[in-house]
C-alpha cells in the first residue's frame, strides 16, 4: 500500500548549500525530535510529492517519515504518553522548602509569607521519601528544589538533602536533585554545599535581560537588584565545578521584548558563553494573576522568540533550537508518581498551585495524612483522556509530540498555552540550517 508522509514531518521552507557542497532542506520529525538534513527531492517527497525509488522509500519508513495509511499518528502519540506514566521507574517531588521570597517580580502570582516548614513536616516528607524509594518500584528518585525561593530554606534544604539522600543510597536507589532559584542568595559555599554533598546537578536562573532590565521586573523586596551578582556566581562556578550545569531562562514580555543582543552580548562578556549554561526564553503567562498587559500575543512571541535563539547563536551561547526529544509526560501534574510538597505540608498535583490565592483548596492531601504509596489522583492525571478526546485540539496538532499538550491547567482556566515552537517553527529550522554550517541558496 502506498506510503505517505507522517503528520509529524515539518519541512523547513528554505534551501541551503551544505558546507559539503550539496543543496539540502532541513525537516523536522516531531514523533522523534530528530531534524534531517535532505536533498530537495526528497524534501518535495516529504512534503507530499511524488514518490521515490524504492530504496529511498524504504529508508524514509524505516525512519518513520513515511507511514502506511490509515495510521493514526495521534493516537499512538497518547499511547506512548500513557506508558511513560504507568512504566516510570523514577519518583519525582518537588519541595518547596518555604513559602517566602526575596523578590517581588512584577508578574509574580504567588503570595509569599514569611515561615520555613511546620511541625513534624521534615520528618513527615523523609519518612514518605524513603517509603518511596524502599519500595522497590523505583530505581531513580529526583528532587526539585522550588520556590516561592528555595534558598530562602537553605537550612531546610540541606536537611532534607542529608535525610533524601542517605535512604536513596540504603534502598540502593539513585538520587538526582536540581534546584530552580533566582540566584540572589546564592553563593560559593553553598554551590559547593548544594552541589558536592546534596547533589545538586543543576541550577536554573531567571535572567529577564540585561542588568537594567532585570533589576527592574525582578526586584529584591529589601530594594536593589540582583543582576550582576547573579552572573558573577555563574561565572566562578563554572570555573570551580567542572560538572555543575545551569540553565538561564528569560521571562519575555513587552518590556524586554527587545533587549536579546544586549543580553547575549553582556552574558557572552562575562563568560558565560559555555556549554554547561543553556540559555531559553519563555512566555509571560498567568499564575491565578493577569498579565495580559505585560505579556506577547502568540504571533509576535513567536517571532521575539526566533530573535532571541538568534541572539544565543551569534553571541556563542548555548540554547535549544529545536526540543532534544519528545515529551510523552507533560510535566509531573499528569502523573502520580510526582508530587508538590508545599512548606505547609500541603501536597500538590500542580507546581502552579501552592501560594496562588484562590488555589489553596486545589491541594490532594497533606503530610499529615499521607504515608507511602503514588500521591493521590490529582485533576490533571486524566490529561491522556483528555488529549484523546481532543479537548484542547492538541490532537491532531503537529507538534504534539514535542510539547505534550502543554499546560493542563492553562487549558482548563481558559488560557490557550501553546508553545512559540507551533507558530515559529519554520524559523527554528532555518537557525538550525545554519547552525549545521549552511548557508541559504
Amino acid at each position: 500500500m502506498k506510503a505517505q508522509p507522517s503528520r509529524y514531518v515539518i519541512v523547513g521552507p528554505t534551501t541551503f548549500r551544505h558546507p559539503a557542497g550539496h543543496p539540502v532542506r532541513p525537516v523536522l520529525h516531531a514523533a522523534t525530535a530528530r531534524v534531517y538534513l535532505v536533498d530537495p527531492v526528497t524534501a518535495g517527497r516529504l512534503a507530499g510529492g511524488a514518490p521515490l525509488p524504492e530504496d529511498a522509500e524504504r529508508a524514509l519508513r524505516a525512519a518513520g517519515l513515511l507511514v502506511g495509511p490509515g495510521v493514526d499518528e495521534p493516537a499512538a502519540v497518547i499511547a506512548a504518553g500513557r506508558r511513560a506514566v504507568a512504566d516510570t521507574r523514577e519518583r519525582r517531588f518537588v519541595v518547596m522548602p518555604t513559602s517566602w521570597c526575596n523578590m517581588s517580580c512584577s508578574y509574580c502570582g504567588q503570595a509569599h509569607v514569611r515561615g520555613g516548614t511546620g511541625p513534624g513536616h521534615r520528618d513527615l516528607l523523609a519518612a514518605r521519601f524513603a517509603a518511596a524509594v524502599d519500595s522497590g518500584r523505583y530505581d531513580t528518585a529526583h528532587v526539585s528544589w522550588f520556590g516561592a525561593e528555595p534558598l530562602a530554606g537553605y537550612a531546610v534544604v540541606r536537611d532534607l538533602s542529608r535525610r533524601f539522600t542517605a535512604a536513596a543510597d540504603t534502598a540502593g536507589v539513585g538520587y538526582s536533585a536540581h534546584m530552580v532559584t533566582n540566584g540572589a542568595l546564592l553563593d560559593a559555599r553553598k554551590i559547593a554545599a548544594l552541589h558536592v554533598e546534596d547533589r545538586v546537578g543543576y541550577f536554573e536562573v531567571t535572567l529577564d535581560g540585561p542588568a537594567a532590565a532585570h533589576d527592574a521586573s525582578r526586584p529584591l523586596k529589601r530594594g536593589g537588584g540582583s543582576f550582576a551578582h547573579v552572573v558573577d556566581v555563574i561565572g566562578a562556578a563554572l570555573a570551580e565545578h567542572g560538572d555543575l550545569r545551569w540553565r538561564i531562562r528569560t521571562n519575555v514580555g513587552v518590556a524586554n521584548a527587545h533587549l536579546a543582543d544586549e543580553f547575549a552580548a553582556t552574558l557572552a562578556a562575562a563568560g558565560l558563553a559555555d556549554p554547561r549554561v543553556t540559555l531559553y526564553s519563555a512566555p509571560l503567562h498567568p499564575w491565578g494573576n493577569d498579565v495580559s498587559a505585560a505579556a506577547l500575543d502568540r504571533a509576535r512571541m513567536a517571532d521575539t522568540e526566533l530573535a532571541w535563539l538568534a541572539a544565543y547563536a551569534r553571541h556563542g551561547l548555548t540554547t535549544w533550537l529545536l526540543p532534544g526529544s519528545p515529551k510523552p509526560v507533560v510535566c509531573v501534574a499528569v502523573t502520580p508518581h510526582a508530587e508538590v510538597v508545599a512548606a505547609d505540608g500541603g501536597v500538590y498535583s500542580c507546581t502552579e498551585q501552592p501560594l496562588v490565592p484562590g488555589f489553596a483548596d486545589r491541594r490532594v492531601a497533606t503530610l499529615a495524612t499521607l504515608g507511602g504509596g503514588a500521591r493521590p489522583a490529582g485533576e490533571f492525571d486524566d490529561w491522556a483522556d483528555a488529549l484523546e478526546a481532543d479537548e484542547t485540539g492538541c490532537r491532531g496538532c503537529r507538534i504534539l509530540p514535542l510539547c505534550g499538550g502543554a499546560c493542563p491547567k492553562l487549558w482548563r482556566e481558559g488560557h490557550v498555552p501553546c508553545p512559540p515552537l507551533k507558530h515559529n517553527v519554520a524559523g527554528r529550522l532555518d537557525l538550525y540550517a545554519l547552525s549545521a554550517g549552511c548557508t541559504p541558496l
